[in-house]
């Protein structure tokens, strides 16, 4: 997904040491970056850092880097810092002390507006989601493990289904958009195709995003926790199910990557996410692929500590705006 807009705003970022880290894209040097604590500026306790005194900015590099007496917390000092096949249980891996959030108008753009501004403003759905000729709102339900419950976003407007919530209530035609959340946090694909019809299909709902994943990778000594057949399998019979309800719209979501180091990762969230996307052209229905945006933040040189905020598999603010992002382009191209 390629962002044509000239303002990137809350890109996340651990720093280790003084090693310079990547710009997700080149930042203009006549409007500088600025770097806080939170992602959320009138936040009760943010900090603003200084460049020069906490930070650097290489602008023709487009790198960023801790100064040695930066107030920025270092990376390195956390207690999982270079931990192989780690153990997250009876220890606080949280990254959330040590991850800053940057603004920066990108170089070479000739606006200044954020990717969701942007769209805020030119954008138009092609269709409305829901009747609305009786009055009532058309549903919309989020149905997924913890990430979909909102896991690890720092306060409410930032969890990704909120975010799109609003986007989309703001090009509703006639009738609004509610939200009803339905996600369950630890759950497999499995638990949610046992309960999607008294949990989901009883809402009579316009739209579902279904987004499992995550916990089905999860590796044990006896293997995968669901095997990515079975998953696919528990999709296009949710699928089924919601397909008995008129004109309700499906988006399936691939799952974001855990932490590699974990000793849970698989590594095989690509055949998860090959799942959703074989299934979305089966099934005709849609597709919001976090995990493809996942893999460009990591090859354009995010650290997983600087996309989850738990060190393990929950998306910290940035990660978030990511799923938001992909399921405003899916809504786009519907």
């Amino acid at each position: 997904m390629k962002r044509p807009y000239g303002r990137q705003q809350n890109e996340a970022f651990v720093f280790v040491g003084e090693a310079a880290m990547p710009f997700r894209y080149p930042p203009d040097r006549a409007e500088p970056p600025t770097l806080r604590s939170q992602a959320d500026a009138s936040c009760p306790g943010a900090v603003a850092f200084e460049e020069g005194a906490d930070y650097l900015v290489d602008y023709e590099r487009g790198t960023i880097r801790r100064t040695k007496r930066s107030r920025i917390p270092d990376g390195a000092l956390h207690p999982l810092h270079g931990a192989v096949r780690f153990d997250h249980t009876n220890i606080d891996c949280s990254n959330r002390a040590y991850t800053v959030y940057a603004d920066y108008r990108i170089a070479g753009t000739d606006d200044g507006e954020t990717w969701a501004t942007a769209h805020a403003r030119d954008n138009r759905p092609r269709r409305r989601l829901g009747n609305g000729k009786k009055g009532g709102d058309a549903v919309y339900v989020v149905f997924g493990d913890s990430i979909s419950a909102g896991g690890d976003a720092s306060d409410e407007k930032y969890m990704y289904f909120n975010r799109f919530l609003q986007y989309v209530n703001e090009r509703a035609m006639g009738g609004g958009v509610r939200l009803i959340n339905r996600s369950v946090g630890g759950e497999t694909s499995e638990g949610g195709w046992k309960r999607i019809r008294e949990d989901v299909a009883a809402l009579r709902p316009a739209l579902v995003s279904i987004a499992y994943g995550m916990n089905d990778q999860n590796l044990y000594d006896t293997g995968l926790e669901v095997e990515p057949d079975a998953y696919a399998k528990h999709l296009r019979d949710m699928i089924a199910c919601l397909r008995e309800i008129p004109d309700c719209e499906i988006v399936l979501v691939t799952p974001c990557s855990p932490h590699p180091a974990w000793k849970h990762a698989s590594g095989r969230s690509g055949e998860y996410a090959d799942a959703v996307r074989r299934l979305s052209a089966e099934c005709e229905v849609g597709v919001a692929d976090v995990y493809a945006a996942w893999q460009r933040e990591l090859a354009a040189g995010k650290t997983p500590n600087c996309l989850l905020l738990n060190h393990i598999n929950h998306p910290n603010d940035y990660g978030h705006q990511i799923y938001y992002e992909t399921l405003v382009d899916w809504f786009e191209r519907r």
